[in-house]
């Protein structure tokens, strides 16, 4: 069985600095990786004692197209060799055999999920642009907009004064 996880988002990172990223998070969530020239080979994403069950080995891509860049992770999920074993004595018992399954299945969402999760790491880190000074973050103009539209209502209610509402729209453009 094998599934997709993808991720596009816009920043101007390349896909080297990208990778690098990617490669340290999923060390610390899969028992192997490999990097070979920007392509990584995942093995064993997020594993358990249920996954005893599975094998899985996931292929991370990372492509960049102007200044949007998309992660694509393609994963072999297969059944183990515990798998077949598990199933065959589970066999000759009432419902044993549903045991192996649902193991095997609910790993497949444990491993998504873990794709996913290394994935909104880097989207978090390298949104946007990266090229801002250290003490300043950018906000996306979504961001900065309803930020200040919350500031007029906050000031329309009189909850902030004149002054502390200029402070503020001040600070909101400043990031932009």
């Amino acid at each position: 069985m094998n599934f997709n996880v993808s991720r596009r988002f816009q920043t101007k990172s390349s896909a080297e600095e990208i990778t690098r990223f990617l490669e340290d998070s999923f060390r610390k969530s899969a028992e192997g990786i490999e990097n070979n020239r920007g392509t990584l080979t995942v093995e064993s994403v997020n594993a358990t004692f249920g996954s005893i069950n599975r094998s899985d080995k996931t292929v991370v891509e990372t492509k960049a197209r102007d200044d949007e860049m998309l992660l694509v992770a393609t994963v072999e999920y297969k059944p183990s060799g515990w798998f077949w074993i598990f199933l065959i004595v589970g066999l000759f018992t009432t419902i044993g055999w549903l045991i192996p399954i649902a193991f095997y299945l609910y790993q497949k969402d444990t491993v998504k999920s873990g794709i996913e999760e290394v994935f909104n790491r880097a989207e978090n880190e390298f949104r946007g642009s990266r090229t801002q000074s250290a003490g300043t973050k950018s906000l996306p103009a979504e961001d900065a907009t309803a930020q200040l539209e919350k500031l007029a209502a906050l000031k329309e209610k009189g909850i902030l004064s004149d002054e502390e509402f200029a402070a503020q729209k001040a600070k909101i453009l400043g990031n932009m």
